[in-house]
C-alpha cells in the first residue's frame, strides 16, 4: 500500500473512508514510519488547536444546540476503529467544538488547566508478552502516572464479550508508562486490552480506549511441554509445571512453597518478633514467600539471560506460602535444561518504630542500611533506602493497634528504593507505629539441581 497524502490522512481522520479500507490504512500506518509521523503531526495539530481555545462556560441549551449540529457519522465511527483512529477522532471533534463555541460566544475565555491526553505510542507482541507504551501530554506536575490515588484498571476482553482483569507490570517516567502483560496463561487468538482510568497523576477525568490483539500466527508456532519434575531441598519444595517454547521465547511456570520444617521455622520467627505486640498487630504478619534461584542453559551449554521480567504470583493463603513464578528466556526449542542453584526466602524482621508526626522526617539504621521516613501530602508516608543494600521488603503501619494503611507502592531508581504508603481515610496521624515486615535471606545449594525442559 502506498503512503497516504495529507488529504487522504484528513479523510482517515474524518471517517470518510469505508470500514474495510479503514482497517487496511490503519494497519499500514502502524507499520509505516512516514505515515505514522504524519498521523502524529495531525494529532499534535489538533491538540494545539485545543490548547489555543480554552473552554468557556455556556448554558445547557447552547451546548445541546452545538452537539446536535455535529456530524453523526464521526460519533459512531469512534466505536469501530482501533486506538489510533479513536484518538484522532476524539481530538478532532473536541477541537472543532471548542473553536465553534469560542467563535460564537465572542467573549473573554475563562482560564483552565491544560487537558491531559493519552496516546498509545507503541504496541509490541511476542510469544511471551504484550508490551503497550502510553505517552501523555498536557501534564506538567511532579506526580507519576500511577500514584496512591490512581483509579482505574486494565481488562482483557474476549471475543465473546467476557472480560477479566489483566495482570501486568508497569514501568513509568513522568510522561510515559510501559505495560507488560504476560501471555503464558492466555490461549485466545484474538482479544482486546481495555484501558479505563478515572484518575491519573493528580487529576480526575475519564480515559477509556481499547487495544486489539491478534496472536494467531504466534500460537501456531508455539509448543507447550508438561514438566513432570519436582524436588525438595533446604526448606523449599519446588514443582515445575510446564514449559512453553515459541519462536522468540521459552517460558517456564513453576511453584515453590515451604516444607513443613520451614513453615514451622517461619511461624517461630513470627512469634519471636510479635510476642509483645497486641493481637491486632500480630495479625498483620501473614504470608511469607519462598522463591528458587536458577539458571537456564541452552543446548550449547550457554547460560541465557532472562529476556522478559520475572512475574511472581504470590499466593499467601496458608502457612506454606505458595509462590507461582512465570519467567521468559530466549527460545530453547532445540534443547537445554534448568539449573536450580538455591532459594530466596522472605522472613519477618524485628524493625518496629513508634513515631509521632513531629518526629518526621525520621531516619534509622538497620543492618548497616539507612532508612529515611518522611510525610508526603495527601495522607502518605515515604520510606526510602539504598536500592542495592536494602533488606526490608515490606512495611506496615498501625494506629491504636489496628492496621492503618490502605495501599503501598514500591518504586526504584538506580540509587534508591522508595515505599509509599497511603493511610486509611479518617485516620488521626498524631502517633503511629511503623514496622518492617520481611527481609530477604538466601540459601545456595552445594550442587545445582538439574531439570530437563523437554
Amino acid at each position: 500500500m502506498n503512503c497516504l497524502s495529507t488529504e487522504e490522512m484528513h479523510d482517515f481522520i474524518d471517517g470518510r473512508i469505508e470500514d474495510n479500507k479503514m482497517m487496511q490504512i490503519d494497519k499500514h500506518i502502524q507499520s509505516c514510519a512516514t505515515c505514522s509521523a504524519l498521523l502524529d503531526e495531525q494529532l499534535a495539530t489538533e491538540q494545539l488547536i485545543s490548547s489555543l481555545f480554552p473552554p468557556v462556560h455556556v448554558d445547557d441549551s447552547f451546548t445541546n444546540q452545538v452537539m446536535n449540529q455535529l456530524p453523526k457519522k464521526k460519533t459512531s465511527l469512534t466505536k469501530k476503529r482501533d486506538w489510533r483512529a479513536t484518538f484522532v477522532a476524539v481530538a478532532f471533534v473536541t477541537a472543532a467544538l471548542l473553536f465553534l463555541v469560542f467563535s460564537t460566544m465572542q467573549q473573554e475565555p475563562t482560564t483552565s488547566s491544560t487537558p491531559i491526553t493519552i496516546k498509545v505510542k507503541d504496541v509490541k507482541l511476542t510469544d511471551a508478552y504484550i508490551t503497550v507504551t502510553l505517552a501523555t501530554s498536557g501534564y506538567n506536575g511532579d506526580e507519576n502516572f500511577f500514584n496512591e490515588a490512581t483509579v482505574g484498571d486494565v481488562a482483557l476482553v474476549l471475543p465473546s464479550g467476557k472480560s477479566e482483569i489483566a495482570s501486568y507490570t508497569a514501568e513509568q517516567s513522568m510522561n510515559e508508562i510501559k505495560f507488560e502483560f504476560p501471555l503464558f496463561n492466555v490461549t485466545h487468538d484474538k482479544f482486546k486490552l481495555l484501558f479505563n482510568y478515572q484518575h491519573i497523576y493528580d487529576v480526575d477525568g475519564q480515559w477509556t480506549f481499547e487495544v486489539p490483539i491478534d496472536r494467531k500466527e504466534l500460537l501456531a508456532q508455539t509448543e507447550t511441554v508438561t514438566l513432570r519434575s519436582a524436588f525438595e531441598k533446604d526448606g523449599v519444595d519446588v514443582n515445575f509445571i510446564r514449559a512453553q517454547h515459541g519462536p522468540q521465547n521459552s517460558l517456564f511456570k513453576f511453584e515453590t512453597k515451604f516444607t513443613e520444617d520451614m513453615a514451622t521455622f517461619v511461624e517461630q520467627q513470627v512469634e519471636k518478633f510479635t510476642s509483645d505486640l497486641p493481637l491486632a498487630e500480630k495479625e498483620a504478619y501473614a504470608g511469607y514467600n519462598a522463591q528458587i534461584l536458577y539458571d537456564v542453559i541452552d543446548a550449547d551449554g550457554q547460560k541465557l539471560q532472562r529476556s522478559m521480567p520475572e512475574d511472581n504470583v504470590n499466593i499467601q493463603n496458608d502457612r506454606y506460602a505458595h509462590t507461582e513464578t512465570i519467567s521468559a528466556y530466549p527460545s530453547v526449542k532445540e534443547g537445554g535444561y534448568i539449573a536450580v542453584t538455591g532459594a530466596k526466602f522472605e522472613l519477618p524482621t524485628n524493625v518496629r518504630h513508634p513515631l509521632t508526626l513531629d518526629q518526621l522526617p525520621y531516619s534509622f539504621t538497620y543492618k548497616d542500611t539507612v532508612y529515611e521516613v518522611k510525610l508526603l501530602t495527601n495522607q502518605r508516608l515515604e520510606i526510602s533506602s539504598d536500592a542495592k543494600a536494602t533488606t526490608i521488603n515490606d512495611w506496615h503501619i498501625t494506629v491504636n493497634n489496628k492496621p492503618a494503611w490502605d495501599t503501598s507502592r514500591v518504586r526504584k531508581d538506580k540509587e534508591k528504593q522508595y515505599t509509599t504508603i497511603t493511610f486509611d481515610k479518617g485516620i488521626q496521624l498524631d502517633s503511629f507505629i511503623l514496622y518492617g515486615q520481611t527481609e530477604l535471606q538466601y540459601v545456595y545449594f552445594d550442587e545445582p539441581v538439574r531439570v530437563d525442559i523437554r
